[in-house]
């Protein structure tokens, strides 16, 4: 049986699909999936971003994933396929949490919740000619006993030097716009550390590359769990990244081992500076006022920061655009992502806007963080749009750059410290695209 991968790329303002040359931060979803399929399936995989898809291959099943927005992409791709009579199963966060009669109109099948257990169900089923509607996850996968990633897949000039690797899954916090709480069930599990190691190891030996991008949605939630992965990893003389909740500004003995084990970026949550708007989001347990003190104390440990905000929270008004400008450039964030809140469906965020009827869309291709879609509280939609892209162009204006960049005296390795710049660089070609910075 010949089976296809596909991994939309995101749509630009405009509706193409965007494409780049080379993938620096890859996800692991198909090298997992390629990890459980059985030997004598002939498998493919492409990535968007970088290749062509092959619509007129001759393949018996095609496997289409996409986070956020990416699953309208998907749609549009299984559409082609369809066209050309193959058979297409689409899963993912994104198709999960939405109803799943809308991917259903595009696909044979979809699959709600983690695939590991499920996948196998799906190629003896496409085998036979026999085809379920929907494969949901029963017990989920155990993560005490993953495969090793087939790194073998991502060998080649496409790929950029970060490794992905996992540790954990999921986070235990209630916010109530992430579609991570809401696919886990607010669930947090924890790999074995030996098996993490281990496929550091494999990563490093078949991808030759000591820098690794953890893609764990919240790393620095168990301490215990921390401190045996992290004096695990020192002698394995890597370079990491990763993202985290604040509370690791409040253990500098946590901090000095991240340090040493490698650890040289962590991207933080922060979402808002009004302290008003926590309880919306049900992030009260993350004070506005510790952020700088945060930033500083991280930083002193030699790990730098990015930062991940939303603009048009229920208690932003215009006021809220120089406030972020202004948190960002005097705490001099070296790469700062903002999106326009975005009720993203399956969310308690989601049904929440939908119940008060403040929907002004509910197309998928436009969820993406850089398109409003819903109707704020304290300002007119039209403004949210207009000063959500010049706020970005102020944050990536070239003397900015320069000023968080250049002027936070972290000390980077060269390599690291470059690939800082150059997603800098990057962001600021998306927004002079009006593409949202973070998507791809």
């Amino acid at each position: 049986m010949r089976v296809l991968l596909v991994a939309p790329t995101a749509l630009d303002s405009s509706g193409r699909p965007i494409k780049q040359r080379r993938v620096h931060l890859p996800g692991l979803t198909f090298q997992m999936l390629a990890a459980v399929t059985p030997p004598d399936v002939d498998l493919h995989m492409v990535g968007e971003t970088t290749d062509d898809i092959p619509y007129d291959g001759d393949w018996d099943l095609v496997g289409l994933t996409g986070m956020g927005s990416g699953l309208a992409r998907a749609w549009q791709i299984a559409d082609e396929f369809r066209r050309r009579g193959r058979k297409v199963v689409i899963g993912g966060i994104a198709a999960s949490l939405a109803p799943p009669e809308l991917s259903l109109a595009h696909a044979d099948a979809v699959v709600i919740g983690e695939a590991e257990h499920t996948w196998p169900e799906v190629l003896r089923d496409a085998e036979a000619g026999q085809l379920k509607d929907i494969y949901r996850m029963g017990t989920p996968p155990d993560v005490a006993r993953l495969p090793v990633p087939r790194y073998d897949l991502m060998v080649g000039r496409k790929f950029g030097r970060w490794s992905p690797v996992q540790a954990t899954r999921g986070c235990p916090f209630t916010c109530n716009f992430c579609s991570v709480t809401a696919f886990f069930h607010q669930g947090y599990r924890k790999r074995p550390v030996s098996d993490v190691i281990r496929d550091v190891r494999a990563a490093k030996r078949i991808r030759r590359s000591r820098y690794f991008a953890f893609i764990d949605d919240n790393i620095g939630v168990d301490w215990e769990y921390c401190r045996e992965l992290w004096e695990a990893l020192v002698p394995e003389k890597i370079i990491w990244m990763s993202q985290c909740s604040m509370h690791i500004a409040d253990r500098p003995d946590m901090l000095e081992l991240a340090r040493k084990s490698g650890c040289r970026m962590l991207s933080f949550g922060v979402e808002t500076v009004n302290p008003a708007n926590l309880d919306s989001i049900d992030k009260t347990w993350n004070p506005v006022e510790r952020y700088p003190a945060a930033v500083r104390t991280i930083r002193e440990y030699g790990i730098d920061i990015s930062t991940e905000m939303m603009i048009g929270l229920d208690e932003d008004d215009e006021s809220a655009f120089d406030a972020t400008h202004d948190f960002v450039m005097q705490n001099r964030i070296s790469v700062p992502r903002v999106h326009i809140l975005t009720p993203i469906p399956g969310t308690p965020l989601y049904d929440k806007m939908r119940a008060e009827g403040r929907l002004l869309n509910e197309e998928f291709i436009r969820y993406t963080g850089g398109q409003i879609v819903f109707q704020p509280r304290r300002m007119e939609p039209d403004v949210l749009q207009r000063k959500f892209w010049e706020l970005y162009e102020r944050l990536f204006s070239w003397k900015a750059i320069f000023h968080r960049v250049g002027r936070n005296n972290v000390r980077l390795e060269p390599y690291t410290s470059a690939f800082v710049f150059g997603v800098n660089v990057h962001y600021r070609r998306h927004i002079q695209r009006r593409i949202t910075p973070g998507i791809i």
